[in-house]
């Protein structure tokens, strides 16, 4: 379907808290994972009294996910919604689920005054257009595309069709993953009602089914870097749905300056005074919408709109890093005071010392298919592994063993294990990754956080796939008291980009001067 992720603006990680039994029948947690789902990844967590009924289970979820697909889709030429945008299907002759949709495009417009709209798609195409030919949209293109947002997009009849007023282009993303979410989740309870627990996570959209205690880290959408700190931590066990957005992440660029891809459909212009949101709601279809409209809304209005809505709470990041939070969101009181500048770090993520790495793992040719497994290390001259900043394995079904696809990292490690006397698996392996762009930071300490000395150093970017290729990226380099700008490494199938850079470190025992407070707000 490819709606765009959104969360590659705010990552969400899910780690399960005894995800265990309910009733009197043992139960089993049984962990999917899929690529190229809705353009995004799939995590399905199913609690259910064996594996045989958790992969009936899955094989239902996808089966629903690709019906509504079918439904929704902007981007398949062939979907329900597209064929009525072209007038091959006639207003009174809609889906169930695609009315049900357009109705709560509708109710979103007018709640938020205008804030969200899924006609705002034609003036995504003008940004983009623009950004293909290296100049701003004219004020009359985009003015003209506005004043045609002002009156509604089609009229609701008491016999469920809906008349058209214009013929602007229609994109449900804000919508349509969430709407997938929760009639999944209905569908597969239904279905299989001796599942238990559900969780599913698409592209960082969540839905929680059950009871059982389910962590949720929220990232600092200012520090991507993987194993950053995030900007909090919560426990839930009610069943709820959580969606993040914000418009750092994905952007165009014109003339050297970027704009967000969210549009303010009100002004025509790019939203740009929030960093992300996110929200918290009964349903993955409110959620979804919400964490757009939020990006639109200055904060203030945005947490009146969330405090009027039953159910909803909201955490919004100002561009300028401040944090707003409505009344009942989780440990609220454990935030940085709301209105202030919210300090993450005395340095910003471009001038923080250390070696800054930059890859991106591919998106093969066809459906879906297995993600790989993921080592990014440093070795000294002598080929000792000193430091693991990412190892991204399968920890479970079939289990860690699968780390031995990543043969160098897994015989290195052997021997720095003799040394360190300490398991680095288990302590910061983290599941495998989809598609995307992700980075690293080796910040000059070895993996029992020893400053390294100056010298030559080996970067290790290695990758292997279940029933695809092996590929192994080294760069040797030196580290001491010079900066190195970035400097890009040839890719391969399956690591199809990196790069690095260095910022030296100060001595020891010396912190590095905070960036000021204009250059921060700037950037």
């Amino acid at each position: 379907m490819g709606l765009p992720m959104k969360r590659s603006l705010v990552i969400l990680l899910l780690m399960l808290a005894g995800f265990g039994a309910v009733g009197p029948v043992s139960a089993e947690q049984v962990t999917f994972r899929h690529e190229n789902v809705l353009g995004t990844s799939l995590e399905l967590r199913i609690d259910a009294p064996d594996e045989s009924l958790a992969r009936r289970a899955e094989t239902t979820a996808l089966g629903e996910i690709d019906r509504l697909a079918s439904l929704l889709s902007r981007h398949a030429a062939d979907s329900e919604l597209s064929r009525w945008q072209r007038g091959e299907v006639a207003g009174d002759s809609l889906s169930v689920e695609l009315r049900d949709v357009l109705s709560r495009a509708e109710r979103w417009r007018l709640a938020s005054g205008g804030a969200f709209d899924v006609r705002a798609q034609a003036l995504s195409r003008l940004w983009t257009s623009a950004a293909e030919k290296g100049s701003l949209p004219t004020d009359a293109e985009r003015i003209a595309l506005v004043a045609q947002l002002n009156d509604a997009p089609w009229t609701l009849r008491e016999d469920g069709s809906i008349e058209r007023h214009d013929a602007l282009p229609i994109s449900l993303d804000a919508l349509a993953k969430g709407y997938i979410l929760d009639e999944v989740g209905r569908v597969v309870r239904e279905t299989h009602p001796e599942v238990s627990e559900l969780v599913i996570n698409i592209g960082g959209d969540l839905r929680k089914f059950g009871e059982t205690p389910l962590e949720i880290e929220i990232a600092d959408p200012s520090r991507t870097a993987v194993g950053a700190t995030p900007l909090q931590r919560f426990e839930t066990t009610r069943p709820f749905a959580l969606a993040t957005s914000g418009g750092y992440h994905r952007h165009v660029e014109i003339a050297g300056r970027r704009f967000s891809h969210i549009i303010d459909p009100r002004s025509g212009f790019p939203a740009s005074g929030i960093r992300s949101a996110s929200v918290i709601a009964p349903t993955a279809v409110e959620a979804d919408a919400a964490a757009t409209v939020l990006n639109v809304l200055e904060p203030s209005e945005g947490l009146r709109l969330i405090e009027s809505l039953s159910g909803l709470e909201c955490l919004i990041v100002a561009a300028d890093g401040s944090l707003f939070a409505s009344a009942g969101w989780p440990n609220r009181s454990s935030l940085e005071p709301l209105g202030e500048r919210l300090v993450l770090t005395s340095l910003g993520a471009e001038d923080e010392p250390g070696l800054h790495v930059e890859f991106t793992i591919g998106r093969p040719a066809g459906g879906r298919y297995r993600r790989p497994y993921v080592a990014v290390w440093l070795e000294d001259e002598d080929g000792f592994p000193v430091r693991t900043a990412v190892l991204w394995i399968m920890t479970e079904q079939p289990g860690p063993r699968w780390h031995r696809d990543l043969t160098r990292w897994f015989r290195n490690d052997r021997v720095r294990k003799l040394v360190e006397e300490n398991e680095l698996i288990g302590t910061i392996s983290e599941a495998t990754r989809g598609p995307g762009d992700y980075s690293a930071l080796f910040d000059g300490n070895d993996n029992a956080g020893k400053r390294l000395p100056p010298g030559k150093y080996v970067l290790c970017i290695e990758s292997a796939r279940e029933y695809g290729s092996y590929q192994l990226i080294k760069e040797t380099l030196e580290l001491g008291d010079r900066p190195i700008e970035r400097k890009e490494l040839a890719g391969n199938d399956e690591v199809t980009a990196a790069s690095y850079r260095y910022v030296p470190l100060p001595p020891e025992g010396e912190r590095s001067a905070p960036e000021n407070e204009a250059d921060r707000a700037e950037r």
